[in-house]
């Protein structure tokens, strides 16, 4: 995920040095606003070269005065003004001017012009990051008026009010009925305000939702009841990228798991890996799991694990009930697994939610035979899946053909795949269209309660990087429903740029940007807060990506370790 709201566009305006130089030029009103924006920079620039350095001159403040009010003068011109409301970091020019000219109008003595710059700051965003700036020495002179300190504490006001201490109390075992009421209104409230998918469950009345849940946690007689009632009310939203998580001090009675990882195949919950020596020796590859704890397992599923997953789409769902969250629950309690084997034998196997789990090697990369590189990233959670491909690089160059395994990718950031994928092109390569959701109190007050779609500050970026040599040959991306949030935005991108052919199942449906807020007892939630489709508006989320070529694991396929998914990418790349 690509974040650069307008404070990040500020903040980096702010600490990067500009290197453009000067342009005396100043452009015709009607001018583009790349071209005003680019003149904004430049002039900016050298205003910043006179004001900024420890060691300048009263002489070097005052000549940089005028640049920066010229600046501010052009910015307000009905015309440029109108570029600005239109264009996120041209209009935070006026805080990247406002900003360092207080600070020149304070190192000159002038409080009276600093406070007032600050003040139009204040009326212009509030952001306590800027705390840090107001901290310098620059602003030394205004410690002590009330102004200074006045635009301080309202610099600070989003934290006192989105960081909720009062709420957020640490875990104990019982929560008092205020933390539990105050639990569930911050999440329905914050929700209300801010998820962007409630288009996917039309026939929800939230309003309804809540008056049903205060009752349920209310009654709630500990904090592990209150959490097994909150974690059944996010999944009403019916969105991957929205959850409600316990205290962690509650893991091992609600997390806890044996080491063995289980999948639905053609209706079947069969065992795909088991992660320990000690299991191996009575669990097997492509056993069937008929039945947990005397209960068929697809009834287990439905009836005790579906309530509390979160979910956008039924492949999602499928895959986080019978594979990730199947087997979870108190490490105290072992489980009854009636399995049946490949031969049609049945047995019953008794398995603690304990052991250590060995996990399948991630960033694998092999040539196949035909000379087809193959790589496995297996996750975006950090720089590994990069590095791991750009020690593959020059092999994959060499290749006749390349596959690209995202079958278990589970996300991280987006940013990391899109430099796994500048390796196959020199051309820019564009990503999801990324919206955020607007309500007008003031329209809702005087007309009608409205919510507009406003491309984010990052919408129709782009992304190129120079690379010496780029891989020109055939290109499969493998995905599955396990491939998910950042590792879709992958897929989408890799689609856009018409690279290549997406082999496997449709991915799990969800990506966006989560809004994290802490809760009761210990306890966090996320709420969804970016709308992503694709650049002609058509969906993703809710549906998955598509694969170009449908292939499927079957029954037979997995007890045979065989890897039909793998072997038709191959094959496509071979014509």
């Amino acid at each position: 995920m690509i974040l650069k709201p307008l404070a990040m566009l500020v903040l980096a305006a702010l600490f990067t040095p500009l290197a453009l130089a000067a342009d005396a030029t100043t452009p015709p009103l009607d001018a583009g606003t790349p071209a005003i924006y680019q003149y904004m920079r430049a002039q900016r620039s050298e205003a910043q070269r006179l004001s900024e350095p420890a060691s300048a001159t009263p002489d070097d403040l005052k000549r940089a005065v005028p640049k920066y009010q010229k600046l501010l003068d052009y910015l307000a011109t009905p015309q440029v003004s109108e570029h600005a409301n239109g264009y996120k970091p041209l209009y935070a020019e006026n805080i990247n001017l406002l900003l360092p000219l207080a600070g020149v109008y304070a190192r000159l003595g002038m409080k009276e012009q600093a406070l007032a710059a600050l003040e139009r700051v204040q009326g212009m965003l509030w952001m306590p990051a800027f705390s840090a700036m107001l901290a310098g020495p620059e602003f030394n002179s205004l410690r002590d008026e009330p102004r200074f300190k006045a635009v301080q504490q309202t610099m600070a006001l989003p934290d006192r009010l989105y960081k909720v201490p009062a709420i957020a109390t640490p875990y104990k075992a019982v929560l008092t009925v205020e933390e539990k009421v105050a639990g569930l209104s911050l999440f329905w409230a914050e929700a209300r305000e801010s998820f962007v998918h409630f288009d996917h469950v039309p026939g929800l009345a939230w309003d309804q939702v809540y008056m049903d849940y205060l009752t349920k946690v209310i009654a709630a007689p500990t904090t592990r009841d209150y959490y097994r009632i909150m974690m059944q009310l996010a999944p009403l939203l019916q969105d991957g990228h929205t959850n409600i998580y316990p205290p962690e001090e509650l893991s091992d009675e609600l997390y806890a798991r044996p080491p063995l990882r289980t999948v639905l195949v053609e209706d079947k919950v069969l065992v795909e890996r088991v992660g320990n020596p000690a299991l191996q020796a009575r669990l097997h590859v492509g056993d069937e799991i008929v039945a947990v704890d005397d209960e068929p397992v697809l009834e287990y599923g439905h009836r005790r694990i579906e309530p509390f997953v979160s979910a956008s789409t039924p492949q999602d769902r499928a895959m986080r009930t019978y594979s990730y969250q199947l087997l979870m629950g108190d490490a105290g309690k072992p489980l009854t697994l009636r399995v049946r084997g490949a031969d049609g034998t049945e047995r019953d196997e008794v398995v603690e939610r304990s052991g250590s789990y060995q996990a399948p090697q991630q960033f694998v990369f092999k040539t196949l035979p035909g000379d087809i590189a193959y790589i496995s990233i297996d996750h975006f959670e950090n720089d590994e899946s990069v590095r791991a491909f750009e020690k593959a690089v020059p092999d994959i160059l060499k290749a006749k053909g390349l596959v690209i395994d995202v079958r278990r990718n589970g996300g991280g950031s987006s940013g990391f795949g899109l430099r796994i994928l500048s390796w196959l092109s020199r051309q820019p390569i564009g990503s999801a269209a990324s919206y955020r959701r607007d309500g007008n109190a003031v329209m809702r007050a005087q007309v009608s309660p409205a919510i507009f779609w406003t491309p984010t500050d990052f919408a129709g970026d782009t992304y190129k990087a120079q690379h010496k040599e780029v891989f020109n040959g055939p290109v499969a991306v493998l995905t599955s429903a396990q491939t998910f949030s950042a590792a879709e935005d992958f897929a989408v991108a890799f689609r856009l740029m018409k690279r290549g052919i997406i082999v496997g199942e449709a991915t799990g449906g969800s990506t966006g940007q989560p809004l994290f807020i802490q809760l009761p007892g210990g306890g966090s939630a996320r709420i969804c807060v970016k709308r992503d489709v694709y650049p002609d508006g058509s969906a993703f989320v809710g549906k998955g990506v598509m694969p170009d070529v449908e292939v499927r694991r079957t029954v037979t396929s997995l007890r045979a370790g065989a890897d039909p998914v793998l072997d038709r990418a191959v094959a496509e790349l071979r014509k």
